[in-house]
């Protein structure tokens, strides 16, 4: 992992006086760790020296089936750049006008010290507690440090770390309608890595490339991605097949290897030409394209699934274009908590 540069040296470190055995995720409380004696307690910022809610490794921006993907290079969790470093306390910094409420950077803080208020707004727990102990920082500590955070990030989690409903997405969609093209691919990479995918992004203004991106998931599934947050939604579907053929052709991914995926903010009206293509694409050439919303990436990511496109999960038609039983039996629940057709996140608005 790339281990991230603060710009003055770190004078002590936080360090965990006993491993928790599970940490339990929910809203309007930070995370609390439970202890093999019995105790429980909500572990503040540990200042990480790799801090995982601001920055993701170098392991997690490339994928290994695709050699030389030109990808852009940032490593920013936070696809909006709302996260800053504070120097002085060492805790990251909430830009709340920049903040879309993903969840991206909750979902990775090894403790769960990062939380969504009980209005839904991203916090951060800073407060002490017995089972953390301030170290005078030198290699020994560094080294210790550096173990226990990849021990955290093992330790099982349970809970939901926001919670749905209309109120909320249309408080998150008014700030994705807003929000400059120039984050969009930004937007779906840090999601699909949050869901424990790797995901390469191409570099911007890079016209050879095409792709929006490219991931594999933890199961090996692999494929382009197209990411469309306007309603123009057919160029989607037919910019998929062409990065179908450009990943064939220049780097022997065959199609039927590939689970290419459009992520949209919203699902295209049943009217549209797009759900005609896609099933077309699968009668003709036997290729699935799957779909899925911004705000169904989100929705995964609260409840602590990964995204697994194996047997064309995500896979919806001109027959079928609802996203909401999907993502039930996904999260294993009965209904998702969002009025029918709400903002076009599970199901058509039209």
């Amino acid at each position: 992992m790339r281990v991230f540069k603060e710009k003055t040296n770190r004078q002590y470190l936080s360090v965990l006086k006993e491993m928790p055995c599970a940490i339990e995720i929910h809203q309007g409380i930070p995370g609390t760790a439970y202890f093999r004696n019995g105790d429980e307690c909500h572990i503040g910022c540990l200042g990480c020296t790799n801090p995982r809610c601001m920055y993701f490794s170098e392991n997690e921006i490339e994928c290994d089936r695709v050699v030389g993907f030109p990808n852009d290079k940032s490593i920013n969790a936070c696809p909006v750049e709302a996260l800053s470093w504070d120097d002085s306390t060492a805790v990251p910094v909430i830009d709340s006008m920049k903040c879309i409420g993903c969840g991206v950077c909750v979902s990775r803080c090894p403790v769960g010290a990062l939380f969504f208020s009980s209005k839904g707004k991203l916090a951060v727990n800073t407060a002490s507690t017995g089972y953390v102990e301030i170290r005078q920082a030198d290699s020994t500590t560094q080294s210790i440090h550096l173990c226990q955070i990849e021990q955290l990030v093992k330790i099982p989690r349970i809970g939901i770390s926001l919670n749905a409903s209309d109120q909320l997405f249309e408080s998150i969609y008014d700030k994705l309608f807003r929000l400059k093209n120039s984050y969009h691919n930004s937007v779906g990479r840090s999601l699909l890595i949050a869901l424990g995918c790797k995901c390469s992004m191409r570099r911007i203004g890079d016209v050879y490339t095409r792709m929006d991106a490219i991931y594999s998931s933890p199961a090996g599934s692999f494929g382009a991605i197209e990411i469309e947050f306007g309603r123009d939604t057919l160029d989607a579907s037919r910019g998929i097949l062409d990065d179908i053929a450009v990943l064939n052709t220049r780097y022997g991914i065959h199609k039927h290897d590939n689970k290419a995926l459009v992520i949209c903010l919203q699902l295209p009206n049943a009217r549209q030409g797009y759900w005609q293509v896609v099933r077309d694409v699968n009668i003709v050439e036997g290729i699935k394209i799957g779909t899925i919303t911004v705000g169904a990436l989100m929705f995964l990511l609260w409840n602590g699934c990964v995204l697994e496109p194996e047997n064309d999960r995500y896979y919806i038609d001109y027959d079928n274009m609802d996203l909401r039983s999907i993502l039930c039996a996904q999260v294993d629940c009965d209904n998702i908590p969002l009025s029918d057709k709400e903002l076009g996140i599970v199901e058509p608005m039209k």
